[in-house]
């Protein structure tokens, strides 16, 4: 991959973690000290963007999770931050803020699947019942957009 590429993807997975709706292709574009045509030479379009985000940042997510995992036990606390940041991700507003269509929200919620299901694993025992105390938290905790202090302590746990 191309470094600038790499750099744009990793500033919009930064910024819709950080910034949540106030985030865009502008926000990029200036923490980066590119152009958005710059943005746009990578990425022909907001949604080809919005695919390759999600799919860099899923991606980085499983290869986090199989390090816990090779260390022949998973970390709960580090799980749990990752299963919360991936929960973030697909979170509605976010794909109303974008005008993303359904497909790219469909691949969020895929992916996410996933990412459930590996935690899953740690929490055998009524996963259903942990799974939905553990979603309603999240959806209370973000019932805005995430404010500093939780991502100051999100990344003091992980």
């Amino acid at each position: 991959m191309f470094p600038m590429k790499e750099k744009i993807l990793d500033e919009s997975i930064s910024g819709l973690m950080k910034e949540g709706l106030r985030f865009s292709i502008d926000t990029v574009a200036k923490k980066l000290r590119i152009s958005k045509k710059t943005v746009y030479k990578y990425f022909s379009s907001k949604e080809d963007l919005a695919r390759a985000v999600y799919d860099k940042y899923y991606y980085d997510m499983d290869i986090k999770i199989n390090e816990l995992k090779s260390n022949d036990c998973y970390s709960f606390d580090k799980l749990i931050v990752l299963y919360y940041q991936s929960f973030c991700m697909t979170r509605p507003e976010l794909f109303n803020k974008f005008s993303l269509n359904k497909s790219i929200r469909d691949l969020a919620i895929r992916k996410h699947g996933i990412i459930m299901e590996k935690f899953s694993i740690v929490i055998r025992d009524n996963k259903e019942n942990v799974l939905f105390i553990i979603n309603s938290v999240f959806e209370k905790l973000n019932g805005g957009l995430l404010t500093p202090e939780l991502i100051k302590m999100l990344e003091i746990l992980s």
